[in-house]
């Protein structure tokens, strides 16, 4: 694709150019504040930079530019300068605001309003799911019964221990068949807790390391409420990095749990720029007893109908 005259190519997160946006996408507010009032909204009312919200969004400045910015109301700080000129014309308040705050991330000019920021993204949420949660498996047993299930559960651990131990030193069909019989009766255990009907709809469906079962695909995603924090949101594209595969990184939120959340901005002239953000809830923590049993990432709809 050639070059439209006066543009240049911008690529989005999906490798579609689109060309820079003009200077007048956004409109100047706020422009007659005193130095005083502009250090108080920096600490306050204003917090976000440009460079702070593409972190946030994990993405880039045209973006931003395009998705987010028009809709934010901002405040400017004068560098000083004008152009890329190293002359000075007036004081520069961006140098001055990050000493006096003492904030060695005030480097830039503009700064937005951080709650129509944290409006625009309610506003733009489209969905909200999970496939999972991650949860102790004694979550599935009679509260009154847990404290029985860990002993016996600790000592057949303690005894395939043993027996993994002397493995290593003697390679015998007796230790084999052993551990055999100690990894059928840990199965049985759970049998005997949670049930062997509700044990066989779990296998068919859960994630369980244990049992070497990934059913990410057909996990149905449910809709899911939770308050969630915009500076713990992950991307897929981020979270892989460098070299990294796409597959593994939803492996990994399948099997711990994460919640799905689809952003849809509308941009002035209407386009829609879709983001897809997974995050945990923290409210999970409650479900992990750290009792020492096996924790397992079972389907949120098994969790709501089997937790005890």
């Amino acid at each position: 694709m050639k070059d439209l005259p006066g543009t240049r190519l911008l690529f989005d997160d999906e490798g579609n150019p689109f060309p820079e946006p003009k200077k007048n996408v956004r409109k100047q507010s706020n422009s007659k504040m005193t130095f005083e009032q502009a250090a108080k909204a920096l600490k306050t009312t204003h917090t976000l930079s440009t460079r702070k919200i593409c972190e946030i969004l994990k993405t880039y400045r045209p973006w931003v530019t395009k998705y987010i910015l028009p809709y934010l109301d901002k405040i400017y700080l004068n560098s000083g300068r004008k152009g890329n000129t190293s002359k000075s014309f007036g004081m520069n308040w961006v140098y001055m605001m990050s000493k006096i705050l003492e904030n060695d991330e005030i480097t830039e000019s503009a700064w937005y309003k951080t709650s129509d920021f944290e409006s625009l993204l309610k506003r733009s949420l489209s969905t909200s799911t999970r496939q999972t949660i991650r949860v102790s498996s004694t979550i599935f047993i009679n509260p009154e019964d847990r404290s029985t299930f860990i002993i016996r559960y600790n000592n057949l651990q303690d005894a395939l221990q043993e027996n993994k131990n002397k493995r290593y030193k003697e390679n015998s069909m007796e230790l084999f068949e052993e551990k055999a019989k100690l990894e059928k009766q840990i199965n049985s255990l759970f049998d005997e807790y949670i049930g062997n009907e509700i044990m066989k709809k779990l296998k068919k469906s859960v994630s369980i390391e244990e049992y070497g079962i990934s059913k990410r695909t057909l996990t149905e995603p449910v809709k899911y409420k939770m308050d969630w924090n915009y500076n713990k949101l992950m991307a897929v594209h981020d979270l892989k990095g460098y070299g990294g595969i796409d597959e593994l990184v939803y492996r990994k939120l399948f099997n711990t749990g994460a919640v799905k959340l689809v952003f849809n901005f509308v941009a002035k002239n209407g386009d829609i720029g879709e983001k897809i953000f997974y995050t945990y809830d923290e409210t999970d923590e409650q479900y992990r007893l750290n009792d020492g049993a096996p924790e397992w990432a079972v389907p949120y709809t098994f969790f709501l109908k089997y937790r005890r």
